[in-house]
Protein backbone atom coordinates (compact mmCIF):
# COMPACT_ATOMS: atom_id res chain seq x y z
CA UNK A 1 0.00 0.00 0.00
CA UNK A 2 1.00 3.50 -0.37
CA UNK A 3 2.97 4.65 2.92
CA UNK A 4 2.54 8.06 4.07
CA UNK A 5 5.74 10.14 5.89
CA UNK A 6 5.18 13.20 8.53
CA UNK A 7 7.59 15.50 10.05
CA UNK A 8 8.30 12.84 12.52
CA UNK A 9 10.10 10.36 9.64
CA UNK A 10 12.51 13.13 9.11
CA UNK A 11 13.09 13.51 12.97
CA UNK A 12 13.58 9.29 13.14
CA UNK A 13 15.98 9.77 9.90
CA UNK A 14 18.29 12.05 11.85
CA UNK A 15 18.61 10.01 14.82
CA UNK A 16 19.18 7.29 13.26
CA UNK A 17 22.16 8.86 10.92
CA UNK A 18 23.50 10.00 14.66
CA UNK A 19 23.76 6.62 15.74
CA UNK A 20 24.83 4.90 12.40
CA UNK A 21 27.75 7.29 12.83
CA UNK A 22 28.69 6.17 16.43
CA UNK A 23 28.44 2.51 15.91
CA UNK A 24 30.92 0.34 16.77
CA UNK A 25 33.91 0.30 13.59
CA UNK A 26 35.22 -3.08 14.55
CA UNK A 27 32.16 -4.80 13.44
CA UNK A 28 32.66 -8.26 11.75
CA UNK A 29 30.86 -6.83 9.09
CA UNK A 30 32.83 -4.30 8.30
CA UNK A 31 36.30 -3.09 6.65
CA UNK A 32 38.78 -1.00 8.19
CA UNK A 33 36.74 2.07 6.75
CA UNK A 34 33.50 0.94 8.61
CA UNK A 35 32.36 0.09 5.08
CA UNK A 36 30.27 -2.89 4.84
CA UNK A 37 31.83 -6.13 2.92
CA UNK A 38 29.01 -7.20 0.54
CA UNK A 39 28.57 -11.10 -0.38
CA UNK A 40 29.20 -12.23 -3.24
CA UNK A 41 27.17 -15.47 -3.28
CA UNK A 42 24.66 -17.57 -0.95
CA UNK A 43 23.35 -20.75 0.31
CA UNK A 44 21.04 -20.75 -1.38
CA UNK A 45 22.48 -20.39 -4.83
CA UNK A 46 22.00 -24.04 -5.25
CA UNK A 47 18.26 -23.29 -5.35
CA UNK A 48 18.41 -20.99 -8.14
CA UNK A 49 18.16 -22.41 -11.88
CA UNK A 50 20.51 -20.86 -14.37
CA UNK A 51 17.83 -20.99 -16.88
CA UNK A 52 14.10 -21.15 -17.75
CA UNK A 53 10.99 -21.33 -15.35
CA UNK A 54 10.26 -21.44 -12.25
CA UNK A 55 13.48 -19.97 -11.26
CA UNK A 56 13.79 -21.63 -8.01
CA UNK A 57 12.95 -25.11 -6.80
CA UNK A 58 11.13 -23.61 -3.78
CA UNK A 59 8.66 -20.05 -3.43
CA UNK A 60 10.65 -17.05 -2.34
CA UNK A 61 9.40 -13.69 -1.24
CA UNK A 62 10.96 -10.52 -1.61
CA UNK A 63 10.28 -7.04 -0.40
CA UNK A 64 11.00 -4.18 -2.65
CA UNK A 65 10.74 -0.50 -2.92
CA UNK A 66 8.87 1.09 -5.61
CA UNK A 67 8.31 4.32 -6.68
CA UNK A 68 4.43 4.71 -7.68
CA UNK A 69 2.74 6.71 -10.58
CA UNK A 70 -0.72 8.45 -10.06
CA UNK A 71 -1.90 6.33 -12.60
CA UNK A 72 -1.13 3.27 -11.44
CA UNK A 73 -3.04 0.75 -8.56
CA UNK A 74 -2.24 1.52 -4.89
CA UNK A 75 -1.29 -1.90 -4.61
CA UNK A 76 1.08 -3.08 -7.52
CA UNK A 77 0.48 -6.99 -6.83
CA UNK A 78 -3.26 -5.49 -8.21
CA UNK A 79 -1.53 -4.57 -11.97
CA UNK A 80 -1.67 -8.41 -13.80
CA UNK A 81 1.64 -8.73 -15.28
CA UNK A 82 3.36 -9.08 -11.78
CA UNK A 83 0.27 -12.03 -10.82
CA UNK A 84 1.44 -13.56 -13.83
CA UNK A 85 5.31 -13.68 -13.22
CA UNK A 86 4.93 -14.31 -9.88
CA UNK A 87 3.00 -17.96 -11.40
CA UNK A 88 6.13 -18.10 -13.60
CA UNK A 89 8.86 -17.63 -11.25
CA UNK A 90 8.15 -19.08 -8.11
CA UNK A 91 8.86 -15.45 -6.42
CA UNK A 92 6.35 -13.29 -4.83
CA UNK A 93 7.36 -9.55 -4.82
CA UNK A 94 6.26 -7.55 -1.35
CA UNK A 95 5.78 -4.02 -2.98
CA UNK A 96 6.06 -1.22 -0.38
CA UNK A 97 4.51 1.79 -2.91
CA UNK A 98 5.48 5.25 -2.16
CA UNK A 99 4.29 8.57 -4.19
CA UNK A 100 6.79 10.78 -5.77
CA UNK A 101 6.36 13.35 -2.25
CA UNK A 102 7.82 9.86 0.01
CA UNK A 103 10.33 8.24 -2.02
CA UNK A 104 13.23 10.71 -1.69
CA UNK A 105 12.66 10.49 2.70
CA UNK A 106 12.23 6.64 2.67
CA UNK A 107 14.40 6.02 0.56
CA UNK A 108 17.49 7.53 2.34
CA UNK A 109 15.72 6.53 5.74
CA UNK A 110 16.20 3.22 4.65
CA UNK A 111 19.55 3.60 3.97
CA UNK A 112 20.62 5.74 6.90
CA UNK A 113 19.17 2.98 9.07
CA UNK A 114 20.50 0.03 6.97
CA UNK A 115 16.97 -1.17 7.26
CA UNK A 116 17.01 -2.32 3.58
CA UNK A 117 14.39 -3.68 1.30
CA UNK A 118 15.64 -6.84 -1.02
CA UNK A 119 15.16 -4.39 -3.35
CA UNK A 120 15.24 -0.64 -4.86
CA UNK A 121 12.79 -0.96 -7.72
CA UNK A 122 12.61 2.32 -9.45
CA UNK A 123 13.69 4.50 -6.67
CA UNK A 124 14.54 7.67 -8.23
CA UNK A 125 18.36 6.83 -6.65
CA UNK A 126 20.57 9.28 -7.80
CA UNK A 127 24.26 8.07 -9.73
CA UNK A 128 26.18 9.38 -6.76
CA UNK A 129 23.95 7.88 -4.15
CA UNK A 130 24.12 4.30 -5.89
CA UNK A 131 28.00 4.81 -6.15
CA UNK A 132 28.31 6.38 -2.61
CA UNK A 133 25.82 3.42 -0.97
CA UNK A 134 27.42 0.53 -3.14
CA UNK A 135 30.91 1.27 -2.20
CA UNK A 136 29.84 1.28 1.67
CA UNK A 137 27.93 -1.92 1.10
CA UNK A 138 24.21 -1.43 1.41
CA UNK A 139 23.99 -2.06 -2.10
CA UNK A 140 25.81 -5.79 -3.52
CA UNK A 141 28.72 -5.62 -6.36
CA UNK A 142 26.48 -7.16 -9.03
CA UNK A 143 29.58 -7.86 -11.58
CA UNK A 144 29.32 -11.88 -10.61
CA UNK A 145 25.65 -12.36 -10.35
CA UNK A 146 25.24 -10.56 -14.06
CA UNK A 147 28.07 -12.84 -15.32
CA UNK A 148 25.93 -15.83 -13.80
CA UNK A 149 22.40 -15.36 -13.88
CA UNK A 150 21.77 -12.05 -15.89
CA UNK A 151 22.41 -13.70 -19.69
CA UNK A 152 20.08 -11.00 -20.94
CA UNK A 153 21.91 -7.85 -19.57
CA UNK A 154 25.29 -9.22 -20.45
CA UNK A 155 23.98 -9.22 -24.15
CA UNK A 156 22.63 -5.78 -23.87
CA UNK A 157 26.22 -4.65 -22.37
CA UNK A 158 27.82 -6.45 -25.48
CA UNK A 159 25.38 -5.02 -27.89
CA UNK A 160 25.31 -1.15 -26.70
CA UNK A 161 28.99 0.04 -25.79
CA UNK A 162 27.78 3.70 -23.83
CA UNK A 163 25.91 0.73 -21.50
CA UNK A 164 28.88 -1.12 -21.05
CA UNK A 165 31.35 2.50 -20.32
CA UNK A 166 28.40 3.56 -18.51
CA UNK A 167 27.16 1.09 -15.69
CA UNK A 168 30.55 0.76 -14.12
CA UNK A 169 31.73 3.08 -11.12
CA UNK A 170 35.24 4.40 -11.85
CA UNK A 171 36.64 0.91 -10.14
CA UNK A 172 34.41 -1.17 -12.54
CA UNK A 173 31.87 -2.26 -9.81
CA UNK A 174 28.50 -2.11 -10.63
CA UNK A 175 26.08 -1.80 -8.11
CA UNK A 176 22.73 -0.88 -10.24
CA UNK A 177 20.72 -1.82 -12.94
CA UNK A 178 20.03 0.84 -15.56
CA UNK A 179 16.62 2.45 -17.77
CA UNK A 180 17.58 1.60 -21.10
CA UNK A 181 16.05 2.28 -24.33
CA UNK A 182 16.43 1.23 -27.67
CA UNK A 183 14.32 3.60 -29.50
CA UNK A 184 15.08 6.75 -31.32
CA UNK A 185 11.77 8.99 -30.52
CA UNK A 186 12.78 8.46 -26.91
CA UNK A 187 16.05 9.03 -27.21
CA UNK A 188 15.27 12.39 -28.94
CA UNK A 189 14.53 13.94 -25.87
CA UNK A 190 13.13 17.38 -27.39
CA UNK A 191 11.32 18.49 -30.41
CA UNK A 192 10.56 21.46 -32.08
CA UNK A 193 6.70 20.95 -33.12
CA UNK A 194 5.05 23.70 -35.50
CA UNK A 195 2.11 24.82 -36.30
CA UNK A 196 1.04 24.05 -40.30
CA UNK A 197 -1.95 25.52 -39.77
CA UNK A 198 -0.28 28.77 -39.40
CA UNK A 199 2.73 28.47 -41.50
CA UNK A 200 -0.44 27.30 -44.37
CA UNK A 201 -2.19 31.31 -43.21
CA UNK A 202 1.44 32.93 -43.36
CA UNK A 203 2.49 31.10 -46.11
CA UNK A 204 5.44 29.60 -44.51
CA UNK A 205 7.35 26.80 -44.72
CA UNK A 206 8.81 24.58 -42.25
CA UNK A 207 12.08 26.34 -41.76
CA UNK A 208 15.80 24.82 -42.09
CA UNK A 209 18.09 27.31 -41.01
CA UNK A 210 17.96 29.36 -37.71
CA UNK A 211 17.39 32.62 -39.89
CA UNK A 212 14.30 30.97 -41.47
CA UNK A 213 13.04 29.91 -37.89
CA UNK A 214 13.21 33.91 -36.88
CA UNK A 215 11.55 34.35 -40.20
CA UNK A 216 8.92 32.18 -39.37
CA UNK A 217 8.42 33.16 -35.51
CA UNK A 218 7.89 37.15 -37.05
CA UNK A 219 4.96 35.63 -39.34
CA UNK A 220 3.61 33.84 -36.52
CA UNK A 221 3.58 37.45 -34.13
CA UNK A 222 2.67 39.84 -37.02
CA UNK A 223 -0.21 37.95 -39.05
CA UNK A 224 -2.78 36.62 -37.02
CA UNK A 225 -3.06 33.58 -37.94
CA UNK A 226 -4.99 32.36 -35.30
CA UNK A 227 -8.13 34.65 -36.98
CA UNK A 228 -9.00 36.37 -34.26
CA UNK A 229 -8.54 40.09 -34.73
CA UNK A 230 -6.21 40.10 -31.56
CA UNK A 231 -2.12 40.07 -31.23
CA UNK A 232 -2.02 37.53 -28.97
CA UNK A 233 -0.15 34.73 -30.83
CA UNK A 234 2.55 32.84 -28.66
CA UNK A 235 5.44 32.06 -31.43
CA UNK A 236 7.76 29.94 -29.91
CA UNK A 237 6.78 28.40 -25.81
CA UNK A 238 8.02 25.58 -24.17
CA UNK A 239 8.17 24.48 -20.34
CA UNK A 240 11.30 26.54 -19.61
CA UNK A 241 13.82 28.04 -21.51
CA UNK A 242 16.41 25.07 -21.33
CA UNK A 243 13.75 23.22 -23.60
CA UNK A 244 13.98 25.89 -25.92
CA UNK A 245 17.91 25.89 -26.02
CA UNK A 246 17.66 22.40 -26.49
CA UNK A 247 15.96 21.81 -30.00
CA UNK A 248 18.26 25.04 -30.67
CA UNK A 249 21.86 24.47 -29.32
CA UNK A 250 23.41 22.10 -32.19
CA UNK A 251 22.38 24.59 -34.87
CA UNK A 252 25.71 26.20 -32.84
CA UNK A 253 27.66 23.41 -32.64
CA UNK A 254 27.01 22.75 -28.94
CA UNK A 255 26.36 19.69 -27.18
CA UNK A 256 27.75 17.62 -30.18
CA UNK A 257 28.17 14.23 -27.53
CA UNK A 258 24.59 14.58 -26.65
CA UNK A 259 22.98 15.38 -23.33
CA UNK A 260 24.64 12.21 -21.23
CA UNK A 261 26.44 14.39 -19.39
CA UNK A 262 24.57 17.96 -19.14
CA UNK A 263 26.72 21.10 -20.47
CA UNK A 264 29.98 19.07 -21.62
CA UNK A 265 30.85 18.13 -24.86
CA UNK A 266 34.23 17.91 -26.79
CA UNK A 267 35.86 21.21 -28.51
CA UNK A 268 36.04 20.36 -32.33
CA UNK A 269 38.96 22.16 -32.64
CA UNK A 270 40.78 21.25 -30.09
CA UNK A 271 39.44 17.48 -29.83
CA UNK A 272 39.34 18.59 -25.86
CA UNK A 273 36.50 18.61 -23.03
CA UNK A 274 34.66 21.79 -23.32
CA UNK A 275 32.40 23.18 -20.57
CA UNK A 276 30.40 24.99 -23.46
CA UNK A 277 29.03 27.57 -21.34
CA UNK A 278 31.99 29.71 -21.89
CA UNK A 279 32.42 28.98 -25.49
CA UNK A 280 31.77 32.26 -28.22
CA UNK A 281 29.31 29.47 -29.50
CA UNK A 282 27.06 29.82 -26.65
CA UNK A 283 27.40 33.66 -26.75
CA UNK A 284 26.45 33.41 -29.99
CA UNK A 285 23.35 31.46 -28.94
CA UNK A 286 22.54 33.62 -26.10
CA UNK A 287 22.54 36.49 -28.66
CA UNK A 288 19.85 34.85 -30.93
CA UNK A 289 17.83 33.95 -28.22
CA UNK A 290 17.84 37.28 -26.88
CA UNK A 291 16.62 38.65 -30.73
CA UNK A 292 13.81 36.32 -29.99
CA UNK A 293 13.27 37.34 -26.65
CA UNK A 294 13.04 41.26 -27.06
CA UNK A 295 11.07 40.74 -30.16
CA UNK A 296 8.63 38.68 -28.44
CA UNK A 297 8.58 36.07 -30.51
CA UNK A 298 9.46 33.77 -26.89
CA UNK A 299 7.21 33.20 -24.93
CA UNK A 300 6.90 36.24 -22.67
CA UNK A 301 6.27 33.89 -19.92
CA UNK A 302 9.15 31.29 -20.08
CA UNK A 303 10.59 31.96 -17.06
CA UNK A 304 7.87 31.39 -14.95
CA UNK A 305 6.43 28.72 -17.59
CA UNK A 306 5.13 24.95 -16.71
CA UNK A 307 4.09 22.38 -19.26
CA UNK A 308 0.14 22.99 -17.41
CA UNK A 309 0.28 26.42 -19.21
CA UNK A 310 1.63 25.39 -22.39
CA UNK A 311 -1.13 23.05 -22.71
CA UNK A 312 -3.98 25.60 -21.29
CA UNK A 313 -2.33 28.18 -24.44
CA UNK A 314 -2.65 25.51 -27.44
CA UNK A 315 -6.17 25.28 -26.60
CA UNK A 316 -6.75 28.67 -26.63
CA UNK A 317 -5.00 28.44 -30.25
CA UNK A 318 -2.01 30.79 -29.14
CA UNK A 319 0.88 28.76 -30.06
CA UNK A 320 2.48 28.93 -33.37
CA UNK A 321 5.78 26.18 -32.17
CA UNK A 322 6.82 24.55 -28.75
CA UNK A 323 9.92 22.25 -27.52
CA UNK A 324 8.66 19.28 -25.98
CA UNK A 325 9.08 15.35 -26.25
CA UNK A 326 5.73 14.81 -27.88
CA UNK A 327 2.72 16.15 -29.17
CA UNK A 328 -0.14 15.22 -27.20
CA UNK A 329 1.39 16.11 -23.81
CA UNK A 330 0.99 19.89 -24.72
CA UNK A 331 -1.86 19.50 -27.04
CA UNK A 332 -4.57 18.45 -27.27
CA UNK A 333 -7.86 19.81 -29.18
CA UNK A 334 -5.23 20.88 -31.66
CA UNK A 335 -2.51 18.37 -31.62
CA UNK A 336 -3.18 17.06 -35.34
CA UNK A 337 -2.39 20.72 -36.52
CA UNK A 338 1.50 20.17 -35.33
CA UNK A 339 4.63 18.31 -36.81
CA UNK A 340 7.85 18.24 -36.02
CA UNK A 341 10.81 19.73 -38.55
CA UNK A 342 12.05 18.15 -42.16
CA UNK A 343 15.78 18.43 -41.08
CA UNK A 344 17.64 19.61 -38.45
CA UNK A 345 18.15 23.49 -38.34
CA UNK A 346 21.69 24.92 -39.41
CA UNK A 347 23.20 28.05 -37.95
CA UNK A 348 24.72 30.48 -38.39
CA UNK A 349 28.33 28.74 -38.51
CA UNK A 350 27.26 26.26 -40.89
CA UNK A 351 26.36 24.08 -38.14
CA UNK A 352 23.79 21.57 -38.56
CA UNK A 353 23.27 19.03 -35.54
CA UNK A 354 20.49 17.93 -33.72
CA UNK A 355 21.85 17.49 -30.19
CA UNK A 356 18.83 17.11 -27.83
CA UNK A 357 19.61 13.39 -27.49
CA UNK A 358 20.81 10.46 -25.26
CA UNK A 359 22.41 7.58 -25.77
CA UNK A 360 20.37 4.30 -24.58
CA UNK A 361 21.06 4.88 -21.22
CA UNK A 362 17.58 6.77 -19.00
CA UNK A 363 18.36 6.56 -15.44
CA UNK A 364 21.78 4.33 -13.81
CA UNK A 365 19.86 3.64 -10.46
CA UNK A 366 16.74 1.38 -11.58
CA UNK A 367 17.52 -1.54 -9.97
CA UNK A 368 19.69 -2.32 -6.90
CA UNK A 369 20.00 -5.72 -4.76
CA UNK A 370 20.29 -4.95 -0.81
CA UNK A 371 23.19 -6.81 0.95
CA UNK A 372 20.84 -8.15 3.02
CA UNK A 373 18.83 -10.11 0.32
CA UNK A 374 19.09 -13.88 1.15
CA UNK A 375 18.12 -14.86 -2.43
CA UNK A 376 20.72 -12.61 -4.84
CA UNK A 377 21.27 -15.29 -7.48
CA UNK A 378 17.20 -15.31 -7.67
CA UNK A 379 16.46 -11.87 -7.73
CA UNK A 380 19.30 -11.54 -10.66
CA UNK A 381 16.93 -13.77 -12.48
CA UNK A 382 14.25 -12.41 -12.03
CA UNK A 383 15.18 -8.99 -13.20
CA UNK A 384 17.69 -9.95 -16.00
CA UNK A 385 14.42 -11.64 -18.00
CA UNK A 386 13.00 -7.73 -18.68
CA UNK A 387 16.27 -7.29 -20.67
CA UNK A 388 15.32 -9.69 -22.85
CA UNK A 389 12.40 -9.20 -25.60
CA UNK A 390 9.82 -11.64 -24.25
CA UNK A 391 10.10 -9.45 -20.63
CA UNK A 392 10.42 -5.95 -22.00
CA UNK A 393 6.88 -6.92 -24.32
CA UNK A 394 5.28 -8.20 -21.10
CA UNK A 395 6.48 -4.84 -19.26
CA UNK A 396 4.84 -2.52 -21.89
CA UNK A 397 2.15 -4.84 -23.14
CA UNK A 398 1.01 -7.52 -20.76
CA UNK A 399 -0.08 -10.92 -21.60
CA UNK A 400 -0.43 -11.93 -25.29
CA UNK A 401 -3.90 -12.65 -25.73
CA UNK A 402 -5.50 -11.20 -22.79
CA UNK A 403 -4.13 -7.64 -23.00
CA UNK A 404 -2.64 -7.28 -26.35
CA UNK A 405 -2.35 -8.87 -29.93
CA UNK A 406 -0.12 -8.92 -32.86
CA UNK A 407 -1.62 -7.89 -36.56
CA UNK A 408 -0.71 -9.68 -39.94
CA UNK A 409 2.09 -7.15 -40.32
CA UNK A 410 4.08 -8.03 -36.96
CA UNK A 411 2.93 -4.89 -34.94
CA UNK A 412 1.69 -5.13 -31.56
CA UNK A 413 -0.86 -3.25 -30.34
CA UNK A 414 -3.19 -3.31 -27.12
CA UNK A 415 -6.84 -5.13 -28.02
CA UNK A 416 -9.45 -2.59 -28.83
CA UNK A 417 -11.29 -3.50 -25.54
CA UNK A 418 -9.28 -2.26 -23.28
CA UNK A 419 -8.16 1.05 -24.89
CA UNK A 420 -10.89 2.47 -27.35
CA UNK A 421 -13.58 2.87 -24.70
CA UNK A 422 -11.96 5.05 -21.69
CA UNK A 423 -14.06 5.84 -19.08
CA UNK A 424 -14.94 10.17 -18.88
CA UNK A 425 -12.31 10.91 -16.11
CA UNK A 426 -9.72 8.44 -16.86
CA UNK A 427 -6.72 8.29 -18.81
CA UNK A 428 -5.13 5.94 -21.15
CA UNK A 429 -2.02 5.18 -18.73
CA UNK A 430 -4.80 4.55 -16.05
CA UNK A 431 -7.06 1.93 -18.11
CA UNK A 432 -3.42 -0.12 -19.28
CA UNK A 433 -1.97 0.34 -15.66
CA UNK A 434 -4.46 -2.20 -14.49
CA UNK A 435 -2.62 -4.50 -16.68
CA UNK A 436 1.17 -3.42 -17.17
CA UNK A 437 3.70 -1.19 -14.78
CA UNK A 438 5.33 1.17 -17.11
CA UNK A 439 3.19 4.23 -16.26
CA UNK A 440 5.75 6.72 -14.66
CA UNK A 441 8.83 5.28 -16.68
CA UNK A 442 12.10 4.41 -15.82
CA UNK A 443 11.48 0.90 -15.32
CA UNK A 444 15.00 -1.82 -15.17
CA UNK A 445 14.50 -3.01 -18.21
CA UNK A 446 15.06 -2.43 -22.31
CA UNK A 447 12.49 -0.54 -23.54
CA UNK A 448 11.64 -1.64 -27.48
CA UNK A 449 10.21 1.41 -30.03
CA UNK A 450 7.55 -1.34 -30.51
CA UNK A 451 6.03 -2.38 -27.69
CA UNK A 452 6.60 1.35 -26.16
CA UNK A 453 2.56 3.00 -26.85
CA UNK A 454 3.37 7.00 -25.91
CA UNK A 455 3.37 10.15 -26.76
CA UNK A 456 6.63 9.77 -28.26
CA UNK A 457 5.86 6.89 -30.65
CA UNK A 458 2.22 8.62 -31.73
CA UNK A 459 2.82 8.80 -35.38
CA UNK A 460 3.23 12.41 -35.65
CA UNK A 461 6.48 12.11 -32.65
CA UNK A 462 7.61 9.51 -34.39
CA UNK A 463 8.17 11.36 -37.59
CA UNK A 464 9.33 14.30 -36.71
CA UNK A 465 12.43 12.12 -34.68
CA UNK A 466 13.34 10.00 -37.54
CA UNK A 467 13.85 12.89 -40.10
CA UNK A 468 15.96 14.55 -36.97
CA UNK A 469 17.79 11.54 -36.95
CA UNK A 470 20.61 11.74 -39.79
CA UNK A 471 21.81 15.03 -37.99
CA UNK A 472 22.51 13.36 -34.60
CA UNK A 473 26.07 13.11 -33.38
CA UNK A 474 27.80 9.91 -34.11
CA UNK A 475 28.74 9.33 -30.80
CA UNK A 476 25.93 9.78 -27.76
CA UNK A 477 27.68 9.61 -24.00
CA UNK A 478 26.81 7.74 -21.12
CA UNK A 479 27.23 9.52 -18.34
CA UNK A 480 30.65 9.77 -16.53
CA UNK A 481 31.85 7.42 -13.58
CA UNK A 482 33.29 9.28 -10.57
CA UNK A 483 35.14 8.15 -7.67
CA UNK A 484 33.60 9.19 -4.25
CA UNK A 485 36.34 11.58 -3.75
CA UNK A 486 35.74 13.13 -7.50
CA UNK A 487 32.02 13.23 -6.84
CA UNK A 488 31.88 15.06 -3.64
CA UNK A 489 33.76 18.09 -4.72
CA UNK A 490 31.93 17.72 -8.06
CA UNK A 491 28.29 18.30 -6.46
CA UNK A 492 30.04 21.03 -4.06
CA UNK A 493 31.72 22.69 -7.32
CA UNK A 494 28.09 21.82 -9.59
CA UNK A 495 25.76 23.50 -7.02
CA UNK A 496 27.53 27.25 -7.15
CA UNK A 497 28.72 27.02 -10.84
CA UNK A 498 25.77 25.26 -12.75
CA UNK A 499 23.73 27.74 -10.83
CA UNK A 500 25.51 30.74 -11.50
CA UNK A 501 25.47 29.91 -15.21
CA UNK A 502 21.16 29.46 -15.30
CA UNK A 503 21.25 32.87 -13.70
CA UNK A 504 22.87 34.83 -16.36
CA UNK A 505 21.76 32.68 -18.85
CA UNK A 506 18.31 34.26 -18.02
CA UNK A 507 20.09 37.49 -17.22
CA UNK A 508 21.62 37.86 -21.10
CA UNK A 509 18.56 36.42 -22.79
CA UNK A 510 16.31 39.18 -21.12
CA UNK A 511 18.67 41.86 -21.73
CA UNK A 512 19.33 42.32 -17.61
CA UNK A 513 22.50 41.71 -18.45
CA UNK A 514 24.48 42.70 -21.53
CA UNK A 515 26.20 40.26 -23.86
CA UNK A 516 29.36 42.86 -23.46
CA UNK A 517 29.48 41.26 -20.22
CA UNK A 518 29.79 37.82 -21.40
CA UNK A 519 33.59 37.48 -20.73
CA UNK A 520 33.87 38.94 -17.66
CA UNK A 521 30.99 35.74 -16.65
CA UNK A 522 33.55 33.55 -17.72
CA UNK A 523 36.25 34.86 -15.55
CA UNK A 524 33.90 35.09 -12.55
CA UNK A 525 32.95 31.43 -13.06
CA UNK A 526 36.92 30.51 -13.40
CA UNK A 527 37.25 32.43 -9.75
CA UNK A 528 34.15 30.05 -8.73
CA UNK A 529 36.87 26.90 -9.15
CA UNK A 530 35.31 25.61 -12.96
CA UNK A 531 39.31 24.91 -13.45
CA UNK A 532 38.84 22.28 -11.04
CA UNK A 533 35.85 21.33 -11.95
CA UNK A 534 36.85 20.52 -15.86
CA UNK A 535 40.03 18.58 -14.12
CA UNK A 536 37.37 16.50 -12.52
CA UNK A 537 35.55 15.76 -15.66
CA UNK A 538 38.55 15.44 -17.43
CA UNK A 539 40.13 12.52 -15.55
CA UNK A 540 36.49 11.22 -15.18
CA UNK A 541 36.09 11.25 -18.87
CA UNK A 542 39.82 9.73 -19.99
CA UNK A 543 38.52 6.73 -17.94
CA UNK A 544 35.45 6.53 -19.80
CA UNK A 545 37.12 6.96 -23.03
CA UNK A 546 39.48 3.81 -22.15
CA UNK A 547 36.88 1.51 -21.18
Amino acid sequence: MIKAFSAASAAMLLTVSLLSACSDNNSSSSTEAGEATPKSGTENAEQVSKSGFPIANEPISLSAMVLLSPAQPTEWNDIAVWQEYEKMTGIHIDWDEYTTADITEKRNLALASNELPDIFYRTKMPDSDVDKYGAQGSFLKLNDLIDQYAPNFKAVMEKYPDVKKGIATADGSIYALPNLTDSPSIEITKKLFLNQDWLKRTGKKLPTTTDELYEVLKAFRNDDPNGNGKTDEIPLTADSLDDIMLVLKGAFGLGNKGTGNGNWDVDPDSGKLRFFPTSESYKELLTYLHKLYSENLIDQEIFTNSGTNVLAKNEQNMVGSFSFANIVARANTNAKDFVGLDTALSGPNGDHLFTSARGHFGSKGAFMISSTNKHPEATMRWIDYFYGEEGTRMLYLGLEGQTYQKDASGNYDFIPEIVSNIPEGSSFDQVVSKYVPYAGGSLPTLLLEKYFKGGETEPAAKAAAEKLGPSLPEELWAPFSFTSEESKEKLSLEADIYGYVSQRTAEFVQGKASLDEFDKYVEWLEKMGLNDLQSIYETAYSRYTTK
